[in-house]
């Protein structure tokens, strides 16, 4: 099943991230600035869900690498191993 948050909702499932990621890119520890988005893992349209064990957050860095260099798939499966500590967290 796929949940789609909006506006509040949604705001707030990102400031848990960020907090739980101490504002810093989950792959590569960079600081990732307040307000941003995280990401959808696995991306793709149908995949994506609004869930705490689904959403990580990557620095502009790593989020293009993600999906547009030749390393993207190191960095699924690192954001894969990475969300697996929290699977079935809400």
């Amino acid at each position: 099943m796929t949940i789609r948050l909006k506006g509040k909702a949604l705001a707030d499932l990102n400031a848990r991230i960020a907090e739980r990621e101490n504002n810093c890119c989950a792959i590569c520890g960079a600081w990732v600035e307040e307000g941003v988005k995280a990401h959808h893992e696995p991306c793709g349209a149908g995949r994506k869900s609004d869930e705490y064990s689904k959403m990580i957050l990557l620095c502009n860095k790593c989020h293009y690498a993600r999906h547009n260099l030749p390393n993207c798939n190191e960095i699924k499966e690192k954001a894969r191993i990475y969300l697996e500590r929290y699977k079935g967290q809400t």
